[in-house]
């Protein structure tokens, strides 16, 4: 490829074109995401398929401060909360003194 052109361009272009390409990328991963049907709230049935345990386990895991979010008779869990959530409580096998 020793044919190649090279084509000078400004710092400004540099971070225009930089910029340009972000904005669509982001674009274009959040259409991703919409037409996947990724969704960021859910039941808590779906929560708990979701992370791999029992209903009676997140509700344990509501008592210990997973929050959730109450519209009227529904409750929804952010899947972001339930990640920090879990990040609170990761130990490594030293810490856990075993």
């Amino acid at each position: 490829m020793s044919d190649m052109m090279q084509i000078p361009v400004t710092d400004e272009f540099k971070q225009a074109y930089a910029s340009l390409f972000y904005d669509l990328s982001k674009e274009a991963f959040e259409a991703a995401k919409r037409d996947t049907g990724i969704k960021r709230y859910l039941t808590k049935q779906e929560t708990c398929e979701w992370i791999g345990v029992s209903f009676t386990y997140l509700q344990k895991m509501e008592r210990m401060g997973l929050p959730t979010v109450q519209l009227e008779n529904k409750t929804l869990i952010d899947k972001l909360d339930v990640i920090e959530f879990m990040n609170k409580h990761k130990y490594t096998f030293k810490e856990l003194n075993y």
